[in-house]
């Protein structure tokens, strides 16, 4: 399996410039299409009473003036990258727009976005909303962080779990065209984890992936992850994603919620 279709989060929010830059370089990469949707309806704001009506209205009008010039600077990248790449506009709310297309697609690139501009507000939850929902990987890009030409080290948070072998079977394209693979575990009283992290690193050695096992003691997980991807020097972190409850699907597990935030390098994420 190859990444052939990437799918681009397009919103003139303050991380676009930075998830742009990502989805380019992962596409030239991967020699992959790259389409990018831009919705006009924002999302979390429900169509009901006059007054929210007036407000969407008017959200829906900027969002047609701001089109132009995200278009154009996509289509600049893409070009300049020779990286072959298509624009599509709709209509509707962009968490349900990019749900659907999720499952056309081999992964799909979104933003960690602080909370700034209206449009920022508007987009800080699409991450967690989206790869919980979807049937497919998201690419968690942080905002105002260096954005790797090439994805050459990966840092992968394991855990002898679903979630986890979700994310290492669809980073599995990734994982084969990088330099460097870390398989990490943390002892978190989990039994047999490192263990476990030695068999996923002999298992990826497999596929052709030149990945090691590093093992770490104790401590917050998310602070230890943070930690070895910089130490590591990791261009992308994969990681399955946890909620706490199958019922309530935005109460995130808190390395999940805390990595999903603040995301130290590029966040490769699976449910």
């Amino acid at each position: 399996m190859s990444i052939r279709t990437i799918l681009l989060h397009a919103a003139p929010d303050s991380g676009f410039g930075d998830r742009l830059s990502f989805a380019v370089a992962l596409a030239r990469q991967a020699g992959a299409h790259l389409k990018a949707v831009y919705t006009l309806y924002p999302a979390g704001v429900p169509r009901v009473g006059r007054a929210l009506s007036i407000y969407v209205n008017e959200l829906v009008h900027e969002a047609k003036e701001k089109e132009a010039g995200l278009k154009a600077q996509f289509e600049t990248a893409t070009e300049a990258a020779g990286v072959k790449g298509s624009w599509q506009t709709v209509e509707g709310e962009v968490t349900s727009a990019l749900r659907d297309e999720v499952t056309f697609a081999d992964v799909t690139v979104v933003s960690e976005t602080p909370y700034g501009t209206v449009d920022d507000q508007l987009a800080a939850t699409l991450p967690e909303h989206l790869a919980l929902a979807c049937n497919g990987p998201v690419v968690v890009v942080p905002t105002g962080k260096p954005v790797p030409a090439r994805i050459g080290r990966v840092l992968v948070a394991w855990k002898p779990s679903r979630e986890a072998g979700h994310a290492v079977r669809f980073a599995l394209p990734v994982l084969t065209v990088a330099d460097e693979v870390e398989v990490l575990t943390v002892e978190e009283g989990t039994p047999g984890i490192a263990d476990s992290g030695a068999r996923l690193a002999a298992y990826l050695t497999t596929h052709g992936v030149n990945a090691k096992h590093h093992h770490a003691a104790g401590g917050h997980a998310s602070s230890i992850i943070a930690n070895e991807a910089q130490k590591f020097g990791a261009d992308l972190l994969v990681m399955g994603i946890y909620s706490r409850s199958r019922l309530a699907e935005m109460i995130l597990g808190g390395v999940t919620a805390s990595l999903l935030v603040d995301p130290p390098v590029p966040l490769f994420a699976a449910h």
